[in-house]
């Protein structure tokens, strides 16, 4: 069998003199296969995206892409259940799982099939250093973005409120990871409520799904803060975690981010712009509890020391009162003594007062007699004066009182004396 190139022409068998060999579609597939089989021999390295990925059957089917701008190349790879089998392990070991957009490198045989005519990439190994160093470049790609943005830290700026009690739960409605903090939430006796908002945690649509959540979480007035939260997985079913989508949503959500995706290797980079991470989503969970029970511990402190000091003061105002109460009595004791010698005192003077009294005033009549006796006219006439007073009783004290004609009368110590004035002089001087 001869293989011309394009610009070669095919002769026909009647112009040649050489024997023409036709094959059946199955010899012509079987030599094929041998051809490309002397060609790569043990086989090549190839790789590419995945995509189409199909593993619902036995055996698992996809489409391995190469995209160089608008164009892309496609090949048919299969992956048979006996290899699929053989490599579980290692792709365990290294927590991966294969899926659409995964980067791999794939090492395998070409081959077409006879039935169909489909040609296919057969693969029998797998280099998982590839897709790991491929998913670590993208993260480092992801965080320098993010940097750009502004967006790595933001979350970690966001302030949580002092008890944050209205939660937004974003994780798959009826999972392990929903049952698992909501049940941590719960058992705490704490009194949250819980918003629950059901979202794609992996493969086609998470990515979208998750952005949809955050944000709107994040324009809710009634929410104080938000997790999210999902089981553990593989590497590549942890790819929406990692990516610029969901960081970026995480990075401007105007709430506090707590993420709890079970994961104990790796750190996504969720992890690392959200306000806080955790293990798991019961440690996410147990994180939330943790924040309202140190404010009701601190609580508790505030109000122990309110009741210290209040006994405290109480105490010192008992103190302070029986301080008093002694006092008063002290000085009650020492005023009713000094009251007692007052009235003692008092009484001794009581009893004396009246005598010194009678005494005093039995003196002061003896002084007023004595003047009253002196200021009485008899006394004074008893030393020879006389007191003259006319007829109609007017005490004589000039001699311009009377005239010569008048009757006077002449008061003497032991009567009267009538007489009859001749004559009155006045004396020189006066």
């Amino acid at each position: 069998m001869a293989i011309f190139d394009d610009d070669e022409v095919l002769l026909d068998a009647e112009e040649t003199d050489a024997p023409v060999t036709t094959m059946t579609v199955s010899e012509f597939v079987r030599h094929v296969n041998g051809i490309l089989k002397r060609g790569l021999g043990s086989g090549v390295w190839v790789q590419g995206e995945i995509e189409s990925f199909n593993d619902r059957n036995k055996h698992t089917y996809f489409n391995l892409v190469e995209r160089d701008g608008k164009t892309s190349a496609t090949v048919n790879v299969a992956l048979w259940d006996g290899i699929r089998t053989k490599l579980r392990p290692m792709l365990e070991r290294h927590r991966l799982e294969l899926g659409n957009g995964i980067k791999v490198r794939l090492h395998g045989t070409a081959d077409v099939w006879d039935v169909s005519g489909k040609f296919s990439f057969k693969v029998n190994n797998i280099d998982p250093l590839f897709t790991l160093g491929d998913l670590a470049g993208q993260r480092d790609e992801v965080i320098r973005k993010l940097r750009e943005l502004g967006l790595y830290d933001a979350n970690k700026h966001v302030e949580v409120p002092l008890v944050p009690l209205r939660l937004a739960l974003i994780t798959s409605l009826g999972s392990a990871a929903h049952r698992d903090a909501e049940k941590e939430l719960t058992e705490s006796g704490i009194g949250f409520s819980i918003f629950t908002y059901d979202a794609r945690v992996q493969g086609e649509g998470a990515v979208p799904s998750l952005v949809k959540a955050i944000d709107h979480c994040s324009r809710r007035d009634d929410i104080d803060l938000v997790m999210v939260v999902r089981g553990g997985g593989s590497r590549t079913d942890l790819l929406a975690y990692d990516s610029l989508e969901v960081a970026s949503a995480i990075g401007r959500c105007a709430k506090p981010v707590f993420v709890g995706v079970g994961h104990e290797v790796d750190t996504s980079v969720a992890d690392e712009v959200a306000h806080r991470a955790f293990k798991t989503p019961t440690a996410c969970a147990a994180g939330v509890v943790d924040l309202v029970n140190a404010f009701i511990d601190r609580t508790e402190e505030a109000w122990d020391s309110i009741a210290g000091l209040a006994l405290e003061t109480i105490r010192n105002a008992e103190q302070f009162l029986s301080d008093s109460a002694h006092t008063v009595r002290h000085r009650v004791n020492e005023i009713v003594r000094v009251g007692e010698h007052t009235i003692v005192s008092a009484r001794t003077r009581l009893r004396r007062r009246p005598l010194d009294v009678v005494r005093h005033a039995g003196r002061e009549v003896d002084a007023i007699a004595e003047r009253v006796r002196l200021l009485d006219p008899r006394t004074t006439l008893a030393r020879g004066w006389s007191l003259t007073k006319t007829a109609s009783g007017e005490t004589v004290r000039t001699a311009g009182q009377v005239k010569a004609g008048d009757e006077v009368i002449t008061l003497l110590v032991d009567g009267t004396i009538n007489s009859v004035v001749s004559s009155t002089a006045k004396t020189k001087g006066k």
